[in-house]
């Protein structure tokens, strides 16, 4: 390995030396490495795609331990396991002695990027030329046009406690998923506002452990909500929810002046408290729900999306065998489909092929990023099976106040 691959942090200026006692209390016992409490059955998508155990959990932590008892040193070696980590947030559900594996990853993530050692084309994506950096999504589009899926802006940049926040795969590549989400407020009478410069989440730099550039964004956009009186903000994407429910005090220090809610934690509520009705749908299909990990481990949002999806005759809900806590990973969270692509396929195709033979009509999400990687191992395998997000459904049969 060329000295250009390997860097240096002196030991006490590494985020992963504040963790120590955190790495220590780590005893091995692998109960991250599978869903044992469902028999044997593939957790860690980077453990099953990597092949070696430095890829999987327990393998991290021994890596930390080499690093803060001196017996290693950061490189790109060593990048390549810590970046492969898909943010499923698995091992940490299971884990023994309830851990934050996943908030040690990040310490090695803030370690790596201070070294420069950042997978080539996730570096790309933030710092190119059209990266992130310069055009505040991951798209590479132009800013201006992150509100070209709105046609009437008399909502946006005007004072109100609710606000959707978009989100750059929302406003950029499933543009379907803003649409019904501002259709169904606007059918329910909710008086909101949209931001003209809204930039991305962040969620991209904390993957790439650039908490700083995080902090910048979220503080850019905060502001702006903070202007307009804004109490109650509204996402349609859970990865940019989680961004700003759970990294956002963290990263800030201190806690959001609103309230951050997924819209089908609003709509599920309205829909017990029958404030909301839902048009039957013909001819009937059946469902089978695909649980994000951000939106399920994450965010502990498990029933409000069947709840709703219960709401509406004519819908069949069947489970997969790894469902809620269980459930596995599509292979698209951290954005490691930019440098990890045979893992991202190899997990998606796995989850995908587990929907199919429940032998239901739709596979269902309520994640973009998962909506994509669906659709896309959809075409791979040449199945019929339609991919749908939730917004969609809500959106088609939700019914008019006063209809029939």
């Amino acid at each position: 390995m060329s000295s250009a691959e390997k860097g240096t942090l002196r030991m006490g200026e590494r985020r992963i030396d504040e963790l120590k006692n955190l790495i220590y209390q780590c005893n091995r016992c692998g109960q991250c490495l599978d869903f044992a409490t469902i028999g044997q059955a593939n957790k860690c998508p980077a453990f099953e795609g990597g092949l070696f155990e430095s890829y999987a959990a327990r393998g991290k932590y021994n890596i930390a331990r080499a690093l803060v008892d001196g017996v290693i040193d950061y490189d790109m070696d060593l990048a390549e396991r810590v970046f492969a980590c898909n943010e499923c947030r698995a091992c940490a559900q299971d884990c023994f002695k309830y851990l934050d594996t996943t908030g040690m990853f990040t310490a090695l993530k803030e370690d790596l990027a201070q070294l420069g050692l950042i997978p080539p084309n996730l570096k790309e994506a933030l710092e190119g030329g059209m990266g992130l950096d310069e055009t505040h999504n991951v798209y590479g589009a132009p800013h201006g046009e992150r509100l070209a899926w709105l046609q009437d802006r008399a909502r946006v940049d005007v004072p109100a406690e609710t606000a959707i926040f978009v989100g750059c795969s929302s406003a950029y590549v499933r543009q379907n998923m803003a649409v019904d989400t501002v259709g169904a407020l606007e059918r329910l009478g909710v008086d909101y506002t949209v931001l003209s410069d809204e930039w991305c989440c962040g969620h991209p730099y904390m993957a790439a452990g650039q908490i700083d550039k995080a902090r910048e964004v979220l503080e850019h956009t905060i502001s702006q909500y903070v202007d307009l009186g804004v109490k109650r903000l509204v996402f349609n994407c859970p990865g940019c929810l989680k961004t700003f429910k759970h990294d956002a005090p963290e990263i800030l220090g201190k806690a959001l002046p609103f309230e951050p809610m997924h819209l089908l934690e609003l709509m599920a509520y309205l829909a017990d408290q029958g404030k909301v009705q839902f048009k039957p749908i013909s001819p009937k299909i059946t469902i089978t729900y695909h649980d994000s990990c951000t939106m399920g481990r994450w965010l502990d949002i498990y029933e409000a999306p069947r709840i709703l999806l219960k709401h509406i005759s004519g819908v069949a809900l069947t489970e997969m065998p790894r469902n809620r806590g269980n459930a596995y990973c599509c292979g698209a969270g951290g954005l490691i489909r930019y440098d990890y692509t045979d893992i991202s396929n190899r997990a998606g195709n796995e989850r995908f092929q587990e929907a199919v033979a429940t032998g239901a009509d739709v596979l269902m999400t309520s994640c973009p990023a998962c909506l994509v990687q669906f659709q896309q191992t959809r075409s791979r395998n040449r199945s019929r099976m339609k991919i749908m997000d939730i917004t969609q459904i809500i959106w088609e049969q939700l019914a008019v106040p006063g209809e029939g």
